[in-house]
């Protein structure tokens, strides 16, 4: 299996996983939860968190650790948002059963922002960290 898709499997998995449970469960089979949080916001959060770090992570690895910034926010925030919208979009005129809803956008864009924030600052550490390291050994 080429590595391309070796490190679209995840993110693939984790996007079906989202697809199935924002689409085709209907409002019913859904727990109810205490009114205290809002759980479904913080579900859209949490499930577009995930799906960003692992296409962060495995843009990362397919590219040996040597990304280009914005090809690597390309992956990990502007192709999520626009699952986002899109499962947003179906939601409002496919799947019926569903209704759509700009909060829920909101909250999957912020879990995307909250996860590329994230990326970007452990990746500016890990290349500082390697920039840092072959000046270190010239010093001995």
């Amino acid at each position: 299996m080429s590595r391309f898709f070796r490190h679209l499997l995840l993110p693939g998995f984790i996007g079906l996983v989202i697809f199935v449970l924002t689409c085709l469960l209907t409002p019913n089979e859904i727990p109810e939860m205490p009114d205290v949080i809002p759980w479904d916001k913080l579900a859209h959060f949490g499930m577009f968190f995930v799906l960003s770090v692992v296409c962060y992570y495995d843009y990362f690895q397919l590219n040996d650790g040597n990304v280009r910034k914005g090809r690597w926010i390309f992956w990990g925030f502007v192709i999520p948002v626009l699952y986002g919208a899109a499962i947003e979009l179906l939601q409002k005129y496919v799947f019926t059963s569903r209704s759509a809803d700009i909060v829920d956008f909101l909250s999957d864009m912020i879990g995307s922002v909250v996860a590329s924030i994230l990326s970007i600052y452990i990746l500016d550490r890990k290349q500082k960290a390697k920039k840092s390291l072959p000046l270190q050994q010239n010093l001995r």
